[in-house]
């Protein structure tokens, strides 16, 4: 009894971690346009609310193509010493 306990939580962890990580994905995402099927408003309404199921379609079907990352901001250097 305790092994299916443990095996329950384990699957319960993974699902919230998958939602979560989902949904940083789409929240990422800069461009509506980026997504091949929705919104961002569509698909983080999906994701929460059908949580393990929302995140495994917007992985499927409404992620973006490869690239479609927004650009990494390049760190702005420091200001000069003040004269």
């Amino acid at each position: 009894m305790n092994s299916f306990f443990a095996l329950f939580g384990v699957f319960w962890i993974a699902s919230i971690l998958v939602t979560i990580v989902a949904l940083v994905d789409c929240i990422r995402v800069p461009d509506d346009s980026m997504f091949q099927n929705g919104t961002k408003l569509i698909w983080v309404l999906v994701i929460v609310f059908l949580t393990l199921i929302g995140a495994i379609l917007y992985f499927a079907i409404g992620r973006p193509k490869g690239g479609a990352r927004p650009p990494a901001r390049a760190i702005p250097p420091p200001p000069p010493p003040p004269s």
